[in-house]
């Protein structure tokens, strides 16, 4: 289900990627940051073009949509936006939160990252502004809290950590084992699993 338009104040969470596929992993991210930070929706923002990463290798974007959407069906407080779609490229998350604010200004908003993006967060377009319009919320690699870098600690009140540790799985090692026609079970729900099969992605 897509992100709707809503006419009462929510607070949400933003978890963007390109989620090339999505799979369980994320998906215990999102319910995680649901329950401990109190929001009441969790958004998939599907990025089509990451600033940072190259395309190879990166599934039609429709496609990764359209899995997201599978995978979110039936999860309580568990959205996808296609909203990156319509802006300019590559994705810079500053231009898609304004975007988001602008047509959802009744809303409040987190953004979701992964603790290995806090060092690289500095090449972040426009970094300071986004840290002034959304709090951070940081899924961890390892149950111990990690260390705010040193260029963060003028907007630590501004950045949370989930506790828990992130489930092992990589959208890099999904790809690898369908290439190698390896089973996927058990890595991205089973309604993914037929639709990579059905339309003979990543082989």
């Amino acid at each position: 289900m897509r992100a709707p338009i809503l006419d009462h104040s929510m607070k949400i969470g933003l978890y963007f990627g390109s989620f090339n596929p999505i799979h369980n992993g994320h998906l215990h991210v999102a319910r995680a940051a649901l329950l401990q930070q109190h929001r009441d929706e969790v958004w998939f923002v599907i990025s089509p073009q990451n600033p940072f990463k190259e395309n190879e290798g990166l599934a039609p974007e429709k496609d990764r949509l359209r899995m997201a959407e599978l995978a979110c069906d039936g999860q309580q407080g568990i959205r996808v936006s296609d909203i990156e779609f319509g802006l300019p490229r590559p994705s810079y998350t500053i231009n898609t939160i304004r975007a988001i604010r602008e047509k959802h200004p009744e809303h409040s908003f987190q953004l979701i990252i992964g603790e290995d993006n806090l060092e690289g967060l500095r090449r972040w377009k426009e970094f300071d502004a986004l840290l002034s319009l959304v709090e951070v919320v940081v899924y961890p690699r390892t149950p111990e809290k990690p260390e705010l870098p040193h260029y963060l600690e003028p907007y630590k009140e501004r950045i949370c950590f989930l506790a828990g540790e992130l489930i092992p799985i990589s959208a890099t090692d999904i790809r690898t084992k369908l290439h190698e026609s390896k089973s996927i079970n058990g890595l991205t729900p089973a309604s993914v699993i037929e639709y990579i099969r059905k339309s003979g992605l990543y082989l």
